[in-house]
């Protein structure tokens, strides 16, 4: 991340890195005006061994402040959308959900509690020019 003129900028490419110790929170605005659906999209690519994921949705309305976010400030969970079991296949998971102009919806992808500790530990990058290994797009 970068501070300019314009204000901040972000790179496109993203590690994605869940451990049992580490979990990775995504968020985005809803910014078209009448946009009162959203869809969720998280696509994955193949994984060595079965691995379980879970996804939250935080309780957060104004966007997280990456520079001081923690485990312990991080936003609170509001729901478990799902748990996602990845595997030798790719995966494109997604979910529709309600959202106003202007929304700050922010998610956590984590270990499930399901998975024998020890044997969650993922990551991959995100490339914002592929339309996988992850994505989060708005629709109509």
């Amino acid at each position: 991340m970068r501070t300019t003129r314009a204000g901040t900028i972000s790179p496109d490419d993203r590690k994605v890195r869940v451990t049992q110790s580490v979990s990775t929170i995504f968020q985005f605005r809803a910014i078209d005006w009448g946009m009162e659906n959203c869809e969720l999209h998280v696509a994955v690519p193949p994984m060595d061994r079965p691995t379980t994921l879970a996804l939250y949705r935080l309780n957060a309305t104004v966007p997280v402040d990456i520079s001081t976010l923690s485990f312990n400030v991080r936003p609170p969970r509001v729901a478990k959308l799902d748990n996602i079991v990845l595997g030798q296949d790719s995966l494109n998971w997604h979910r529709k959900l309600s959202c106003v102009t202007d929304d700050v919806l922010v998610f956590e992808l984590a270990c499930s509690e399901d998975e024998p500790s020890g044997s969650c530990d993922i990551e991959w990058w995100q490339v914002h020019k592929d339309t996988a290994p992850g994505q989060c797009s708005n629709t109509l």
